[in-house]
């Protein structure tokens, strides 16, 4: 994780560099992570519904190309093809 204050990279809730508390975001990537493996999980039993709540969950936590790729699998389970395809070219931009 990049440090907000210095931009130092680091392993640990603390800066190696400028010992700022990182813990609130290792937490909310902690939670993003959590809501991609549920994004995954419901996606495999099919339910589109559910892989698109926990998608739209870290979606908002963090923007990137891996939560843009589940909301367009959860656009394809649901039969919306517009959001899917949409999705999917956010997906592509950012990759």
């Amino acid at each position: 994780m990049r440090c907000p204050v210095c931009r130092a990279d680091n392993d640990d809730a603390t800066c190696r560099r400028c010992k700022a508390d990182l813990s609130l975001l290792f937490d909310v990537e902690s939670a993003r992570t959590d809501a991609l493996q549920r994004a995954a999980y419901f996606a495999a039993k099919g339910d589109g519904l559910r892989t698109l709540q926990h998608a739209e969950a870290a979606h908002h936590l963090r923007r990137d190309a891996e939560s843009w790729r589940w909301l367009a699998v959860g656009g394809l389970l649901i039969h919306d093809y517009p959001l899917a395809v949409a999705c999917w070219k956010h997906a592509s931009a950012e990759s």
